[in-house]
C-alpha cells in the first residue's frame, strides 16, 4: 500500500488517529476502523502553555499553520508517536524496521486548539457527524509526517438568554470524537436505538457531559475542571504532604466511599482538609488518603452534574474515560440519576476517540466529488 489519496476499500485502509489532550498525546494505528496499536506520550497542550508563560493565547481565528511558539515539545511528541505506531509489526514477513504506509492521518482534541497544532474554530451546536466531516481542515506539518493531517474541529454550545446566559456556554475538543466513536458503535450493536436520545460522560482532566438528540446530533455539553482540580490540590496545596506522589489507579473503595460521605456532609472544602486530619490521626494509610480524596472529588463533581438538565429522568448515561474514574463516576451517578447509568467496556472506552475520528474522516471521503459547473 502506498501513501496517497484514501482508498474507497475502507476495510483495507490504514490510518493514524491522533488525539491530544491537556496532559497526554496519543497516536493509534488503525486498519479499517480497528485500533491495532497505540503510542502515548505524557505531553499535552498544557506543556505548550506553560512553556511560554508570558504568551497570551490568541483569539480563535481562521485556520493557519502553527507558529514557532507551538513548535516544541508537543510537535516532537506527535512526531514520536506517529513514528512509533508506523513501526508496529503488522506483517511477520516484513523486514525489521519496516513502516506501515498509512493512507491518511486525522487529528482531534486539543490539537485543533490555538495552543495545539492548528487553530480550527469550533462548530456551533447542534452538530451532526456530517457537519464535522465537512468542517475538517487539512494541513501538512513536515516536522510530523509527509502526509496531510485532517484536523477535526470541536463543538461550541452557545450561551443562553439573560445576564447569566453565558453560564450555559461550553466548548469541547476531542469529546466529539469520543462521543461519535461510542455512539456509532452502540448504534451498530443495537444498544442505542434509532431515534433514541443519549448522554455520554467523559471524565478526565476535565469532566465532559455530552447530549446527543434523537436526530443523532450533539446538541450541547457541560464541562467541569474536576480532574485538574483533583490533581492540583493533591500536588500544589497542603494536601501534598499527606498524599503519595502518584495517585493510585487501584482505589480503596471503602476510603473512596468515605470521601463521598464527607462531601455530602461537609462539602468539598472540609473533605479536602480531612485528608490532612487522616494523616495526623493515622486514620488512613497513604493509599487510603489518596482514595478518600479521589472519592471526594468525584462526589463533589457528581453533585453538580446531577443537577444539569442534560441528565433528565429516563435517559441512559454512558460513562467512558479511563479507570478508575470511569467506575467511580458510574457508581456515583447511579445513586443520583433517575435512569440507567452504564460504564463502557474497556475496549470501547479506550478506542472511542480513534473510532470517532475515523468515522468523521471516512465520512468526508465518502462525500460525492463536487461537480464541475462548466460541464
Amino acid at each position: 500500500m502506498t501513501d496517497g489519496p484514501p482508498s474507497r476499500d475502507l476495510a483495507q485502509t490504514w490510518a493514524i488517529a491522533l488525539d491530544g489532550g491537556t496532559t497526554n498525546t496519543r497516536a493509534r494505528l488503525m486498519l479499517g476502523g480497528r485500533v491495532l496499536a497505540t503510542s502515548r506520550r505524557a505531553v499535552g497542550v498544557r506543556d505548550t502553555v506553560l512553556g511560554d508563560p508570558q504568551a497570551s493565547p490568541p483569539a480563535e481565528r481562521t485556520p493557519s499553520p502553527p507558529g514557532p511558539a507551538h513548535r516544541g515539545r508537543l510537535v516532537q511528541a506527535v512526531r514520536e508517536v506517529v513514528e512509533e505506531v508506523r513501526r508496529h509489526p503488522v506483517d511477520p514477513a516484513a523486514p525489521a524496521g519496516a513502516v506501515v504506509r498509512v493512507e491518511f492521518l486525522v487529528a482531534a482534541g486539543m490539537l485543533s486548539a490555538e495552543v495545539g497544532l492548528l487553530a480550527v474554530p469550533h462548530l456551533l451546536a447542534p452538530a451532526a457527524l456530517d457537519d464535522l466531516a465537512r468542517a475538517l481542515v487539512v494541513v501538512t506539518i513536515p516536522e510530523i509526517a509527509e502526509l496531510p493531517i485532517s484536523v477535526v474541529p470541536g463543538i461550541r454550545t452557545p450561551a443562553a438568554a439573560g445576564p447569566d446566559g453565558w453560564f450555559e456556554a461550553d466548548v469541547m475538543r476531542g469529546e466529539e470524537c469520543e462521543t461519535w466513536g461510542a455512539y456509532t458503535t452502540l448504534r451498530a450493536d443495537g444498544r442505542i436505538r434509532p431515534g433514541q436520545e443519549a448522554v455520554f460522560l467523559w471524565p478526565g482532566s476535565h469532566t465532559k457531559l455530552v447530549e446527543v438528540d434523537a436526530a443523532g446530533r450533539i446538541t450541547r455539553s457541560y464541562t467541569t475542571l474536576a480532574g485538574e482540580l483533583l490533581q492540583a490540590a493533591a500536588h500544589q496545596t497542603l494536601l501534598a504532604a499527606s498524599l503519595p506522589e502518584t495517585l493510585p489507579e487501584d482505589v480503596d473503595p471503602d476510603a473512596a466511599a468515605a470521601g463521598a460521605r464527607a462531601v455530602a456532609r461537609h462539602g468539598p472544602g472540609r473533605a479536602a482538609f480531612l485528608v490532612r486530619i487522616a494523616a495526623l490521626t493515622g486514620s488512613l494509610d497513604p493509599r487510603g488518603r489518596a482514595s478518600f480524596w479521589i472519592g471526594a472529588s468525584v462526589a463533589a463533581d457528581g453533585l453538580a452534574l446531577a443537577r444539569h438538565p442534560i441528565l433528565s429522568p429516563g435517559r441512559t448515561v454512558w460513562v467512558g474515560g479511563r479507570q478508575p474514574l470511569r467506575s467511580l463516576y458510574a457508581a456515583d451517578l447511579a445513586g443520583r440519576h433517575p435512569g440507567p447509568v452504564v460504564p463502557l467496556d474497556d475496549r470501547l472506552a479506550e478506542s472511542a476517540s480513534a473510532r470517532g475520528a475515523w468515522e468523521i474522516a471516512v465520512r468526508r471521503i465518502s462525500f460525492p466529488a463536487p461537480t464541475d459547473p462548466a460541464h
